[in-house]
């Protein structure tokens, strides 16, 4: 990886939730060490579907969380779903971790995500799938007119 040369903070190496576990070994906290030190952000990804704790999170202290869409779509319809993703937030923040929320669907998604405290959102509320000429396009686009 250091014969790359990569940029810090321009690649983020992301860990399935599904496979996080309490007992990370040592030799996995320190190649993720390894990988902090060379400006490569770690993410902990589809939290909420696994068996991630926060003594889990303390001990990678990850870069950014993101939120498993499974949790995040039934928001707009469910108090206790709503709660639950606020307090998935409020523990993130206290740990210093940045929050992503999946499965943003709707304007509405994205409207109680905000107000939930979430750092970043992503679905096809958004923006859907494109190619990357597309993707370079839209945001010139969008650029020129701020």
């Amino acid at each position: 990886m250091r014969q790359l040369n990569i940029q810090p903070h321009t690649l983020s190496f992301e860990l399935l939730e599904t496979i996080f576990l309490d007992e990370i070994e040592d030799d996995v906290l320190l190649n993720i060490a390894l990988l902090k030190q060379m400006g490569i952000e770690i993410e902990v990804d589809d939290f909420g579907s696994g068996h991630a704790s926060i003594i889990g999170l303390l001990k990678l202290k990850p870069k950014r969380l993101k939120i498993d869409r499974r949790l995040v779509m039934p928001i707009t319809t469910s108090r206790e779903q709503r709660s639950l993703v606020r307090s998935i937030v409020d523990i993130a923040q206290t740990l210093g971790i940045e929050v992503t929320a999946e499965g943003v669907e709707t304007p509405e998604h994205a409207k109680l995500l905000r107000r939930l405290g979430c750092d970043t959102l992503q679905g096809y509320a958004i923006a859907y799938p494109m190619p990357a000429t597309d993707l370079c396009d839209r945001l010139l686009t969008q650029q020129n007119t701020l």
